[in-house]
């Protein structure tokens, strides 16, 4: 029994889908409060700068799903050499000439929707297995965005959550 098929049993393609859809949902809420400058943020050994991350997020979704598993193109011409984690060193990322952040924002939105096709119309055991590889690397990565949010001392993510005070009760 192939991989793919171990997957399908424990989920259906759209169960798959949605849970690719779901972590882009997270990473991109843990960023949505950030502001540009904090999206780059200072330069340390243990974090990677935010707006690298998710495009590293969007950039292993391609490399494995959409270039890999289903044989389509580079979304981005320069894709690989900026958010290729095995060929760049860590401490140049926050010295790449990343794109803006809506450039950055349409990239990996541009990504997700072509894997979500990918795996509509075409899921073949590679395209499968390598959305739900793509999904846990991200999930990973998104715990790393969290980590860095805490290790700079900014405010907790909203999460897309709106929390009324009236439902807080407290002592104080």
């Amino acid at each position: 029994m192939s991989p793919s098929h171990r997957i399908l049993d424990m989920m259906s393609l759209e169960e798959l889908g949605n849970h690719v859809a779901d972590a882009r949902a997270r990473a991109l809420d843990l960023m949505s409060n950030l502001s540009d400058e904090q999206l780059l943020g200072p330069k340390l050994d243990c974090v990677n700068p935010g707006r690298w991350e998710i495009g590293h997020h969007a950039w292993f979704q391609s490399q494995w799903v959409l270039r890999n598993a289903a044989g389509q193109d580079r979304v981005r011409a320069d894709e690989d050499y900026l958010y290729d984690s095995m060929e760049i060193d860590h401490a140049t990322r926050w010295d790449l000439p990343l794109p803006s952040r809506p450039d950055t924002l349409g990239y990996v939105d541009e990504v997700l929707q072509r894997t979500l096709a990918v795996l509509r119309d075409n899921p073949s055991d590679e395209v499968v297995y390598h959305a739900l590889y793509s999904t846990l690397h991200e999930d990973m990565h998104t715990e790393a965005l969290t980590y860095t949010r805490q290790t700079h001392g900014w405010p907790a993510p909203t999460l897309g959550l709106e929390i009324d005070p009236d439902d807080v009760e407290g002592n104080g």
